[in-house]
């Protein structure tokens, strides 16, 4: 499922499926935050414009692995929560 043409919003499940760039800048909470691989998987913060988002990745416990920067090419929908309309 892409939802690249439309864009992705905060909350976005996505997975990474191509990098662009081998090495981009990332932070986390370790000293030296592991780079981003395909496969990997985040969940989308922000959507910083012109299709660059920044997404977020977490060990099963919660632990932040890393905060990146993504072209909206370089990733897919997993899953996309239901707005709550109350």
């Amino acid at each position: 499922m892409s939802a690249a043409a439309s864009g992705y919003r905060p909350r976005d499940e996505v997975r990474v499926v191509r990098l662009l760039v081998a090495e981009r800048e990332v932070t986390g909470s370790s000293a030296t935050p592991p780079q981003p691989r395909v496969g990997d998987w985040g969940i989308v913060v922000a959507d910083v414009g012109d299709g660059i988002y920044l997404v977020e990745s977490r060990t099963d416990d919660g632990v932040l692995l890393w905060f990146a920067e993504f072209s909206g090419v370089e990733l897919t929908l997993i899953d996309r929560p239901e707005e709550r309309h109350e």
